[in-house]
């Protein structure tokens, strides 16, 4: 469980079930892979593939990597291969990369310095005609 105390107070809203909160902290490094069905809070720097329902990089987080979320909330630096539905570039956060996303949005002061941007496809049905075999 996290102390609401210690999170930036731009994040405090913005974080989703705080009693299941997974969180990385301290001046370490982590390398690898991560994996979470919930939320997951960044305090330090990140190495390798995140993968969670809400990933949040506080003011000192960092990650160098893949992403992949519905939504990613960003106060620190972020630089990679971003895919995630909903990005929220907060006023001192930095996301760089390439990016794939369906909505973002950016404070003033966020800063977005990309090598490549685009949005997610809507979903669309795919018709495919169906022809009948010729008999030989």
């Amino acid at each position: 469980m996290i102390k609401i105390s210690r999170i930036s107070s731009p994040l405090k809203d913005k974080v989703k079930n705080l009693e299941t909160c997974s969180q990385l902290d301290g001046d370490g490094v982590f390398e690898g892979k991560y994996n979470t069905s919930g939320s997951i809070l960044i305090r330090n720097k990140f190495l390798g593939e995140l993968s969670a329902d809400q990933i949040i990089v506080d003011e000192k987080g960092h990650i160098e990597g893949t992403v992949k979320s519905s939504e990613l909330i960003v106060s620190g630096n972020v630089d990679g291969k971003i895919n995630c539905d909903s990005i929220v570039v907060m006023e001192n956060g930095i996301l760089s990369g390439e990016i794939v996303y369906k909505q973002i949005a950016v404070f003033e002061g966020g800063i977005i310095n990309v090598a490549g941007m685009r949005q997610a496809d809507a979903k669309t049905d795919k018709v495919v005609d169906i022809m009948q075999k010729a008999n030989d």
